[in-house]
């Protein structure tokens, strides 16, 4: 009895030892914050009167790749991989979904801003596809954001008006301080022709 006891014992050290070697260890990952909106950006409206309309974004949708916290790139042969021991503090959309709110909050174009986070009740929704959110290796290093937007009646399900939206921000190199910056300047420039838009297409919208 004492000699299977301990077989039995010695058997389970060497399982677990042998589990200890098996496993790879953990890959340490340094997370960055995303780039804040400048606090004089997305202001071209300003002059402007404000619409009288609560507009709520909703967090994009996107697929498999650009719906985590890596940092995703595009090599010369089209593969797509992520950005080796780095990550954001959140999944990318998440990122861009609090970006936008900030940003046009700060615009003052509407009279409310929110997101789907609390559920608050809107005039209009903001629903968006997030197909890009990369960083292209491909000739000219840069930021490659694409965006599908479409403003929406949260009681019909109505979609008033769509667009898409495509930027190419050049970065200086590929090192990550770079990379990181070139994703706040693309996303600001993705703001700005977002703010544009939603500002013209609401106009009539406000005034039925």
């Amino acid at each position: 009895m004492i000699r299977r006891l301990t077989s039995a014992a010695l058997l389970t050290a060497l399982l677990g030892l042998g589990a200890c070697t098996i496993l790879p260890e953990s890959e340490a990952l340094s997370v960055y914050q995303f780039p804040s909106p400048p606090a004089s950006g997305a202001s071209s409206t300003s002059t402007e009167p404000r619409l009288p309309l609560s507009l709520r974004i909703n967090t994009p949708q996107a697929g498999y790749a650009f719906s985590g916290p890596r940092i995703m790139v595009v090599t010369a042969d089209n593969q797509l991989q992520s950005y080796k021991g780095v990550r954001w503090s959140d999944p990318g959309p998440q990122l861009l979904r609090e970006y936008l709110a900030v940003a046009l909050q700060r615009s003052g174009a509407l009279s409310s801003v929110t997101t789907d986070e609390h559920a608050l009740h809107a005039d209009v929704h903001l629903d968006t596809n997030l197909r890009r959110f990369q960083l292209d290796t491909d000739g000219t290093p840069r930021i490659v954001i694409k965006l599908d937007a479409r403003l929406v009646n949260p009681e019909s399900r109505r979609i008033y008006v769509n667009h898409s939206f495509l930027v190419e921000h050049p970065v200086t190199s590929t090192q990550i301080s770079d990379v990181v910056q070139g994703y706040g300047q693309a996303t600001d420039d993705l703001t700005q022709q977002l703010l544009v838009w939603t500002r013209q297409q609401l106009a009539p919208i406000a005034q039925d």
